[in-house]
């Protein structure tokens, strides 16, 4: 099966702190409006049209990018509760952006180093990719899908991006 990978839009993030929002809070902000022709001209690329369906994180960002894609393509679309982003935090309490963030470098610097994950609060790449992987052996039947996700999911399944992938932007692989 070819997947197309799209990282979802530019979020729009700029409550998040100012009200103290639950990661679960932070997962419903919509895409940042002042980058939204810049994800329409990135989502015409011919590479979409012969998909079969679309396949997204349950995640605002991911369903507005999402639906971006199916008005224009008018693909099945598939919402999937475990393409969700890497959870910060398992618990599932506030934490500051910064702590967040703090804890995304440390991730993803063992993920670089191919080092074991000890930390209990967050989630390990190999539960990120077990629960990705599930979700995709679902949908072999089809030939080439679109995959709306995030960028931490495409790492878990391509390995480490020293390059990283922007909101927006696509990769194909074979699965």
């Amino acid at each position: 099966m070819d997947i197309i990978f799209v990282r979802h839009g530019v979020p729009d993030f700029s409550l998040a702190d100012e009200r103290c929002m639950t990661q679960l809070e932070k997962d419903y902000a919509p895409l940042d409006r002042a980058y939204l022709s810049e994800l329409h001209q990135k989502l015409t690329n011919a590479v979409f049209d012969d998909a079969q369906a679309i396949i997204c994180s349950p995640y605002t960002r991911a369903l507005q990018t999402a639906e971006i894609l199916n008005r224009r393509h008018g693909f099945e679309l598939f919402v999937e509760h475990d393409l969700r982003e890497w959870r910060a935090d398992t618990a599932g309490g506030y934490i500051s952006l910064a702590e967040r963030d703090r804890r995304w470098h440390e991730y993803r610097e063992l993920l670089k180093l191919r080092l074991p994950m000890s930390d209990e609060r967050y989630e390990h790449v190999t539960a990120l990719k077990a629960r990705t992987m599930a979700v995709l052996e679902r949908y072999r039947q089809y030939d080439k899908v679109i995959v709306v996700s995030h960028f931490n999911v495409f790492e878990a399944l391509q390995g480490y991006q020293e390059q990283g992938l922007a909101c927006g932007d696509s990769k194909i692989f074979r699965l």
